[in-house]
């Protein structure tokens, strides 16, 4: 048997514990015989999986944070570009986490991993089973509540076009602004503003 990661998405955060909301969470990583400091699922077994149903192209997650510290999360760059720092204690939703075309198959079973790491690379998990059904709905209140977003890439390179604007005296072109966004992750500065981060990704057994 052989696992394939797929679907990586970013989120940051200080240390933190946090539960998935949906989907939902093969068990409860708080229980005495778990621990999310534990690779790769918190030390809780696929023999206690809830699993709830996915659609065929990728669904919602909805994370809730336990700490009113700086969260931020994104998928990578090839499926969107947004980057969204959210500061507070509440839930965080990712609306959809879409796969490409095909990869996955009515029936098939996967597994959404969270890690989150802190600024001194320890990391906590979590992991929910899923099933890929074209009769699986997303839940209607998944929603982001009692934080706050900024979309970090946008900010960036909006604050980098306004300081060439004004130290060249005109607009910057595409290409000065693409490279600034690309500074910004390239050279790390949103981990550094955001102190860590977090991967969530799909595992397919195959």
């Amino acid at each position: 048997m052989k696992s394939l990661i797929l679907l990586p998405a970013l989120a940051s955060l200080a240390t933190a514990h946090y539960d998935l909301v949906f989907p939902e969470w093969r068990g409860d990583s708080f229980a005495d015989d778990a621990s999310q400091w534990i690779y790769p699922c918190a030390n809780v077994t696929q023999e206690k999986s809830n699993r709830t149903l996915w659609p065929l192209d990728g669904g919602s997650v909805n994370i809730h944070m336990h700490h009113p510290w700086t969260y931020y999360a994104a998928l990578t760059v090839a499926l969107t570009p947004e980057l969204r720092n959210t500061t507070g204690n509440g839930t965080l939703c990712i609306p959809k986490l879409s796969i490409p075309a095909g990869l996955a198959k009515e029936g098939d079973n996967a597994t959404l991993q969270v890690v989150t790491f802190d600024n001194m690379g320890a990391a906590l998990y979590n992991c929910a089973d899923i099933t890929f059904s074209s009769k699986a709905v997303n839940p209607t209140d998944c929603k982001t509540e009692g934080v706050k977003e900024v979309i970090v890439g946008a900010e960036a390179a909006n604050s980098t076009c306004a300081d060439n604007a004004d130290a060249t005296g005109g607009a910057p072109t595409p290409t000065q602004s693409t490279g600034a966004a690309s500074s910004v992750f390239g050279e790390g500065r949103v981990a550094g503003v955001l102190g860590a981060a977090a991967v969530v990704g799909l595992a397919m057994l195959v």
